[in-house]
């Protein structure tokens, strides 16, 4: 009698993980198990902002016209790639201010407006640049102020 339960107990065991097995590697479990596996392997996305803010000199006729501040953040794709931000911040910061001195420098950006898409897309490529591609998933541009210098 006992060897007649042992049998039994080891046959829906071994049912019970097969059943298993067809639900999550084939059945309708799959299709679940997959998206959790994946969400739980997915990469965090987090934002540096750019600090200080960057001050940008508008200049016309030989004449600086405004200060214009932005405020710069970028999206990295995985928080293991902070550290190397990190350590590049400055030659980052001084390749971005370059950036937009060199395109605040052109009337078509100016009217389009400081935070548009030809101004992303170019600081996109001095991130690729400076940092490695796939880096800066994204960048979040905004001014803050502009202001006219005192006149002489």
């Amino acid at each position: 009698m006992r060897n007649v339960i042992l049998i039994v107990v080891a046959v829906i065991l071994l049912l019970g993980g097969g059943g298993a097995t067809w639900w999550f590697l084939l059945g309708p479990g799959a299709e679940r198990a997959n998206e959790l596996i994946a969400e739980i392997s997915k990469p965090e996305e987090i934002f540096v902002p750019i600090e200080p803010p960057l001050v940008i000199s508008l200049i016309q006729e030989g004449e600086v016209t405004y200060h214009v501040t932005m405020i710069v953040s970028l999206l990295l794709a995985d928080d293991h790639d902070l550290e190397r931000t990190t350590r590049r911040m400055p030659p980052l910061r001084d390749a971005l201010l370059t950036e937009l001195h060199s395109l605040f420098a052109l009337r078509m950006v100016r009217n389009a407006g400081f935070e548009s898409g030809l101004v992303k897309d170019r600081l996109m490529q001095v991130c690729e640049r400076q940092l490695g591609k796939g880096i800066v998933t994204d960048i979040l541009l905004r001014e803050s102020e502009r202001r006219q210098p005192p006149r002489n």
